[in-house]
C-alpha cells in the first residue's frame, strides 16, 4: 500500500475525512485501509462492541451508534447489508456536506444505482469489491483485503469524470484493480463469477445429505478439493438470501448456462467420450491460468 499520508486528489490543508457506515468485514477493512493512509475515519454501527474493536485497532478515531445531525466527510462508504442500502443512502444524503463522494459496497448494483439523488454537489458512485471471506464481522477485517483483487466501480450517467477519477485513484493507491461497469453489466457478470459459485458450494455440500442412511458417509473422505470448493458455503445465510433474491433474474440466466454445460458433460460421460472430457479440462485450465494468483 502506498504510504503517502494523503491520497492523490484528496490533498489539501486539512486531513481528509471519511465516514464508514457499517463495520463488518468490508466496512472494517475500508476503515483500516483509510486510517493507514492518514485519513480521519468515523464509523457508524449499531453494535458498540464493533466500534470499540475498531477504535482499539486505531482504525477509527470516532464511532457512533446513531445517525448524527450532520456528516462532515470527503468520502462516505456505505457498507450496509444490501436490504438497508437505499435507506442508508437516504440518511447520508440528508446529512452529508457538499462535495462528498458516496459509494456503496453491495453485491447487486441496478437498484441502488437507480436511486433518485436530488442533492447537488454530492456524488454517488456504485462500488463492489470482488474480494471477501466466508468469515464476517469487523474482527475478520484487514487493511490489505482489497489488494490485487478487482474492485468494480459503477458510475451514474451524471457522475462527473473528475469525481470518478478521484475515487479510482484512491482504489489504485490501495492496490485494487479497478473495473468500470454499468449496473446491468455488473449484475449479469457478478451472477456468473460470484453468486453462482456460492450456490454451487451449497449444492455440493447438501448433496452429501442425499446419501442413504445405511451407507458410510462420503464426508469422511473429504479432502482438500471438497473443502476448498465448499469453503464459501460457510458464508452468512442471511446476506446471501438477500443477494440471490435481489439478483434472481441474472442468477437464473447463469444457472441456465451452467445447466447446459452439465448436460454436455453428462453426455460425454454416457458416451465415454474421453477426448471431449480431456478437452474440457484443457480449456478450463487455460481460463484458470488467465486469472493469475
Amino acid at each position: 500500500m502506498d504510504d503517502d499520508f494523503f491520497s492523490p486528489g484528496w490533498r489539501g490543508e486539512r486531513r481528509p475525512q471519511a465516514w464508514v457506515i457499517g463495520l463488518g468485514l468490508i466496512g472494517g477493512s475500508w476503515a483500516a485501509t483509510l486510517s493507514h493512509l492518514g485519513w480521519k475515519v468515523t464509523a457508524l454501527d449499531t453494535q458498540p462492541e464493533s466500534l470499540r474493536w475498531a477504535e482499539h485497532q486505531n482504525w477509527i478515531q470516532a464511532g457512533q451508534t446513531e445517525w448524527p445531525e450532520k456528516i462532515e466527510a470527503d468520502l462516505v462508504i456505505l457498507a450496509l447489508p444490501i436490504h438497508l442500502l437505499n435507506e442508508g443512502l437516504e440518511h447520508v444524503l440528508e446529512r452529508v456536506c457538499e462535495g462528498a463522494i458516496i459509494t456503496d459496497v453491495g453485491s447487486v448494483k441496478t437498484e441502488v444505482c437507480q436511486s433518485d439523488i436530488q442533492r447537488r454537489h454530492v456524488y454517488f458512485i456504485g462500488g463492489h469489491p470482488m474480494t471477501g471471506s466466508e468469515k464476517s464481522g469487523v474482527q475478520a477485517a484487514h487493511a490489505e483485503l482489497f489488494r490485487n483483487f478487482p474492485y468494480v466501480l459503477v458510475p451514474r450517467a451524471t457522475s462527473p469524470q473528475p469525481v470518478v477519477d478521484k475515487l479510482e485513484a484512491l482504489l489504485h493507491q490501495i492496490g485494487a484493480k479497478v473495473v468500470l461497469r454499468t449496473p446491468e453489466e455488473h449484475d449479469r457478470q457478478v451472477a456468473l463469477v460470484s453468486h453462482l459459485p456460492h450456490l454451487f458450494a451449497v449444492a455440493l455440500t447438501l448433496a452429501i445429505l442425499e446419501e442413504s442412511p445405511n451407507e458410510t458417509s462420503s464426508i469422511e473422505l473429504a479432502g482438500r478439493s471438497f473443502r476448498e470448493m465448499t469453503r464459501i458455503a460457510d458464508s452468512s445465510p442471511e446476506m446471501w438470501q438477500e443477494i440471490l433474491i435481489r439478483n434472481a433474474s441474472a442468477v437464473l440466466a447463469s444457472l441456465d448456462v451452467w445447466q447446459g454445460k452439465l448436460d454436455e458433460i453428462r453426455s460425454w460421460l454416457e458416451e465415454k467420450n474421453g477426448d471431449e472430457i480431456a478437452g474440457a479440462f484443457r480449456k478450463a485450465h487455460a481460463v484458470r491460468q488467465g486469472l493469475g494468483g
